[in-house]
C-alpha cells in the first residue's frame, strides 16, 4: 500500500483529483489536499509562495500520519511537489508531475486580471473560473460531458488565493535544481496543452535522473480527466515500480 498525496493547481481544489482519489483510495492511503483559500478552506488566506505551500503539505501529511508519500501535483501543484522534493526530500517517496513545468511564468494579462479580481472580491468569492475558461485549457475534441465536469470542479478558490497562486507560479523557477531530485519520477503531459506545453514535460523528464515521460493524446491541460483511463494506468504502473512490494505507509 502506498501513501499518495494529490495537490491541485492554481485556482482549483482537490475536486480536480476526485476521479483519482476514487480509483486509488481502494488500495492506498490517499490524501487530496485543499491549500488555504481553496475548496473546503475557501475562507482562509491563500499563500503567495510555493515554499509556504510545500510546508503546508508537510503539515497536512503529519496530520494524517504520513511520514513519506508519492506526491502527485497538477499544474501549480507540480511546482509545489517539486518544491517539496527539493526542500523536504525525506518526505517524498516518488513524484508524479502532471501538466506542469520547472518554471511557470504567468502571462501578464492573467496576473493583472487575477490582481483586479482579488482587489475587488478578496477571499469572499471564487475567483479562478473567470480568469482562464475551461474551454481554453482542454483539447477541442473533448466531449461536452468532460468539459461540463471540469467546469463544475475547477475554479473553486477565492480571488485572493488565485492571485496568490499566480504570484507563486510567476516567481517559481527550479530549472537549475532538477538534478538534485533523486526519487522515482513520472512526468505526464498533454499532447496539446497550451498552458504547460509538451516541451515543459520533456524538459522535466530529461533533467530529472531516471524520470519516465508519458504524453497523453488527445489532451490539453487536464490529462488526468481528459484521458482518465490512460492516466490511471500509467499512474498505477508507476506506483508498482516506485513503492517496494509489501511497503506500507
Amino acid at each position: 500500500m502506498a501513501a499518495i498525496v494529490f495537490i491541485h493547481g492554481a485556482g482549483d481544489s482537490s475536486a480536480v483529483w476526485e476521479r483519482q482519489t476514487a480509483a486509488f483510495s481502494k488500495q492506498h492511503q490517499v490524501l487530496a489536499i485543499d491549500l488555504p483559500g481553496h475548496g473546503a478552506r475557501l475562507a482562509e488566506i491563500g499563500f503567495d509562495s510555493h515554499q509556504q505551500n510545500a510546508a503546508e503539505v508537510c503539515r497536512l501529511m503529519d496530520q494524517h500520519g504520513m511520514k513519506k508519500a508519492v506526491v502527485a501535483g497538477h499544474s501549480m501543484g507540480g511546482a509545489v511537489a517539486l518544491t517539496l522534493a527539493l526542500n523536504h526530500p525525506d518526505r517524498v517517496q516518488g513524484l508524479v508531475l502532471v501538466a506542469t513545468g520547472a518554471r511557470m511564468k504567468m502571462r501578464p494579462e492573467f496576473l493583472e486580471q487575477a490582481r483586479e479580481s482579488a482587489a475587488k472580491y478578496g477571499n469572499t468569492k471564487p475567483g479562478a473560473t473567470h480568469v482562464i475558461p475551461v474551454e481554453q485549457m482542454v483539447h477541442p475534441s473533448m466531449p461536452p460531458a468532460i468539459v461540463h465536469w471540469l467546469e463544475e470542479k475547477t475554479g473553486n478558490a477565492s480571488a485572493q488565493a488565485t492571485y496568490g497562486d499566480f504570484q507563486a507560479n510567476n516567481n517559481f523557477d527550479v530549472m537549475s535544481r532538477l538534478a538534485e531530485i533523486k526519487v522515482p519520477t513520472l512526468v505526464v503531459g498533454g499532447s496539446d496543452d497550451r498552458m504547460a506545453p509538451q516541451k515543459f514535460a520533456e524538459f522535466l523528464a530529461n533533467a530529472i535522473q531516471g524520470a519516465r515521460l508519458e504524453v497523453l493524446t488527445p489532451s490539453g491541460h487536464y490529462p488526468q480527466v481528459e484521458q482518465e483511463e490512460a492516466f490511471n494506468r500509467c499512474f498505477e504502473a508507476f506506483l508498482a515500480a516506485a513503492v517496494p512490494a509489501g511497503a506500507t505507509v
